[in-house]
């Protein structure tokens, strides 16, 4: 028979598996995205970020993109990345 900690530990099992299904596919979507702007020759390969990369995805409308390439280009953190490419966007130094 089954008892109430079964039914716990089936329902921690199913909410492990959904998670792991959207992570994983979270992941291969941006990996998709990725392949695609690199495609267009809007993202740069990974290790060559610079900062005319960041401009040139802002100018494309990727800004999400443009953020995650500044993060990675300075080492800095969400905010301070988001803030940056607000600046760019609306054409401030």
């Amino acid at each position: 028979m089954i008892g109430p900690s079964d039914h716990f530990l089936i329902a921690l099992l199913a909410i492990v598996v959904v998670v792991v299904f959207f992570a994983r596919s979270y992941v291969i979507g941006a990996s998709r995205k990725h392949a695609e702007l690199r495609a267009r020759g809007i993202y740069p390969e990974d290790g060559h970020e610079t900062d005319e990369d960041v401009l040139r995805l802002v100018q494309a409308g990727e800004k999400i993109m443009a953020i995650r390439c500044y993060r990675v280009l300075h080492k800095v953190g969400l905010k301070e990345a988001k803030d940056a490419v607000e600046r760019l966007d609306k054409g401030t130094p």
